[in-house]
């Protein structure tokens, strides 16, 4: 597995608000700041599209197998993109807690327009 994985979460703020996540991995910090910026520029070349990224670091997980689970929310009174992301047993574990996120959305975060949840297999990022 590669020490860093860049995630980016991406939206329009118009009326449908969807979300797009994506991950990829990545060798050093530099790079993954590098490809986070670039996917921001990417995102928000148009107005009215919002974007944000993480450098998830897979070294503290080392011995972990299973699922990234991430969440995606967009905060109504600035538009920013949150990205939340964890360590999940299996890729069924992170559905179903992605599922529970997105369903629970308005009691855990009232001011938010959209949600979005995505899985990947940790194995996914291998070299």
């Amino acid at each position: 597995m590669p020490p860093l994985i860049v995630i980016v979460a991406s939206t329009h703020l118009g009326v449908l608000a969807t979300i797009n996540i994506t991950a990829q991995p990545s060798e050093n910090i530099d790079e993954c700041r590098r490809m986070g910026e670039l996917a921001i520029k990417a995102a928000t070349v148009k107005p009215g599209f919002s974007a944000s990224y993480v450098c998830h670091d897979t070294t503290l997980q080392r011995e972990l197998s299973g699922a990234l689970g991430i969440v995606a929310y967009m905060q109504k009174e600035d538009g920013k993109v949150t990205i939340l992301e964890g360590h999940m047993a299996t890729l069924s574990d992170c559905r179903i807690a992605g599922v529970a996120a997105v369903a629970a959305a308005s009691k855990i975060a009232p001011n938010t327009t959209a949600w979005a949840w995505a899985c990947y297999d940790v194995g996914s990022f291998g070299r």
